[in-house]
């Protein structure tokens, strides 16, 4: 992938285009947000494995119709940052009444007055998935304009 070429992908019109449905590209499925299907009571990890970005990376999890739970309190929606996430899985329990766990990367961008934004689902952003059972392991681009899939890898595993 990365190979030079000076036209690198934006991914972001083509998710547009989709719908948020997953693209192609050069033979891989590229998805900008996961719904794991999940019971109405769920728990599971997350373990970050590496990142390779100059921006602040982050993992997403989301329950629109119920609460998540873990050890940094409850809520619909957690964006977990790569520095808390390294070191040991982070587990987590949840709820939801439309049996959805949606996943998906964020990163930290600083403008021109060094004030710092998330920012997700934009310019090069999409993920490759790769599923082993019940644990899925996410390979990520970020915004940069680019087809690497490295700037942030995770596994989620969802517990029988």
């Amino acid at each position: 992938m990365d190979g030079g070429d000076d036209k690198m992908p934006s991914f972001e019109k083509e998710f547009v285009e989709s719908k948020g449905a997953p693209i192609k590209y050069e033979g891989l499925e590229l998805i900008i947000i996961d719904r794991i299907s999940v019971p109405k009571k769920f728990s599971g990890a997350l373990k970050l494995i590496s990142t390779n970005s100059e921006w602040k990376q982050a993992v997403c999890l989301d329950v629109r119709s119920g609460k998540l739970k873990m050890e940094l309190g409850e809520g619909k929606k957690f964006a977990l940052w790569e520095d808390y996430l390294r070191g040991n899985p982070l587990s987590f329990e949840g709820t939801t009444k439309d049996l959805q766990l949606m996943v998906y990367n964020a990163w930290e961008q600083i403008d021109h007055l060094g004030t710092g934004f998330t920012n997700y689902w934009q310019h090069g952003a999409a993920m490759i998935v790769e599923i082993d059972g019940n644990t899925r392991r996410y390979r990520c681009n970020d915004g940069h304009p680019d087809d690497n899939f490295d700037d942030i890898v995770f596994e989620i595993t969802i517990n029988e």
